[in-house]
């Protein structure tokens, strides 16, 4: 068997290669580099804030009773707001096609050549929704801010 090419008969597969050498670092990648701070593990007691990310997690590992109330109490808060304002949500919806339903003129009837049963998602349940998450969240917010400064200072450090 002839090589087909020239170089073929003193060919040698260099599977072992000496590494090359780094390349020089951009003068860019060293300022940014001289800027790193190094994070440390806290030592002091989770605020609110932080235990909220995680209750059940968080207050197991520091055993702080209080703040465990805290906590439930600010969940079991902010659950009764959301489910009373989702049984508004849906109590508004199945009543408006509880409507329609037992009234086809009700559903019949036509504003600007629209049918109200069509418009009825569109102007009410959609902004209706809107309104609730908006409200939702603004409450919420002012719970846990009311809770977080509610709580004694020395719990924040």
């Amino acid at each position: 068997m002839t090589p087909q090419y020239q170089d073929d008969e003193d060919f040698e597969l260099d599977l072992i290669r000496e590494p090359e050498p780094p390349a020089e670092v951009p003068e860019s990648i060293r300022a940014m580099r001289a800027r790193r701070v190094p994070v440390e593990m806290p030592t002091g007691l989770p605020s609110v804030q932080e235990v909220l990310h995680n209750p059940a997690d968080r207050a197991r590992q520091h055993q702080q009773p209080a703040i465990q109330q805290t906590v439930r109490r600010l969940m079991r808060t902010q659950l009764r707001l959301a489910v009373s304002l989702m049984a508004w949500f849906i109590g508004v919806v199945v009543v408006g096609n509880l409507a329609f339903h037992f009234s086809p003129a009700l559903a019949a009837t036509r504003v600007i050549g629209v049918p109200v049963e069509w418009l009825f998602p569109v102007v009410i349940v959609i902004p209706l929704l809107i309104f609730l998450g908006w409200f939702y969240v603004g409450r919420a917010t002012a719970q846990e801010q009311q809770v977080h400064y509610d709580q004694p200072q020395a719990a924040h450090s």
